[in-house]
């Protein structure tokens, strides 16, 4: 065979086998096809969604007839999402479970969460809601429990939820009012060593304290006012991992409502003391 056409026959068969080694390389031909794409979702549908999370607290908020949320809360997140065209859905939840829900999702508004320093840093904040006294009860029973300010303190103590407001409060106010607290897990397990008179003193929210004693059984007129120790704001909060932009929408609604009247008419409607 001249050199010529054994060039050519040498390239034909080359050119014929080549699909069937590329077949059999590993990773090549025959290689998976790329995974399907999956639907894409709206990033503002998602950002139109908002859950807020509620603890049963009146007059901030409590379930209604049909296990329906309502309270100052309540009223004040309705409009807030109406007027910002969000869809808001709304839980009730303990105190421990919001916290840890607002730290790891998205989307995740808390309506009404004393802005402290130590928390400054871990929320999205939308707005100063309320004007908060933190005060301390006595049983009105009690002749013996006397107190016109924190320097006589004594050997009361004073009975406070743990992790809440009012024990930051008072945990800030030096190691002597810290030594005095007794702590407990719920505000009813408060109340009730309370009544029991295993404590002295109550530390409680002065707005929300007829509220949450009828609530646990007891009637406001049992117990006395002696003395406030704190004012705070009760602020709403966005969880940290929301879009900014939602930030944004709410402060700007809110700001709004505020300016026109909404939120002192919506305050003047419970027994609230809106910000001015």
């Amino acid at each position: 065979m001249q050199p010529a056409r054994r060039s050519r026959l040498h390239a034909l068969l080359a050119a014929s086998l080549l699909p069937p080694l590329l077949g059999c390389w590993p990773g090549a031909a025959h290689a998976a096809p790329p995974p399907a794409t999956p639907p894409a979702t709206s990033a503002g549908a998602e950002a139109g969604r908002l859950t807020v999370l509620l603890q049963d607290l009146p007059p901030y908020s409590q379930r209604g007839p049909g296990d329906r949320p309502q309270g100052y809360a309540v009223d004040l997140t309705q409009q807030l999402c109406e007027r910002a065209r969000l869809d808001c859905s709304y839980e009730f939840s303990s105190w421990p479970r919001i916290l840890k829900r607002a730290q790891l999702e998205a989307n995740v508004l808390i309506p009404a969460v004393v802005r402290l320093p130590e928390r400054e840093r871990h929320y999205l904040w939308v707005g100063q809601t309320a004007v908060r006294y933190g005060a301390l009860y006595r049983l009105k029973r009690r002749d013996d429990v006397r107190l016109s300010s924190l320097q006589q303190l004594g050997s009361y103590r004073i009975g406070v939820v743990k992790d809440d407001v009012s024990e930051r409060e008072l945990l800030a106010l030096g190691p002597q009012v810290s030594a005095q607290l007794d702590r407990s897990g719920d505000y009813g397990s408060m109340l009730r060593r309370f009544f029991a008179e295993r404590t002295e003193l109550v530390a409680l929210n002065q707005t929300m304290a007829p509220g949450m004693l009828r609530q646990f059984g007891y009637e406001p007129g049992e117990v006395e006012l002696l003395l406030r120790f704190s004012e705070s704001r009760p602020s709403m909060a966005l969880s940290l991992n929301s879009d900014p932009a939602l930030l944004l929408r709410l402060q700007q609604t809110w700001e709004a409502m505020r300016r026109d009247g909404t939120v002192a008419a919506i305050a003047a409607r419970h027994p609230i003391q809106a910000p001015d």
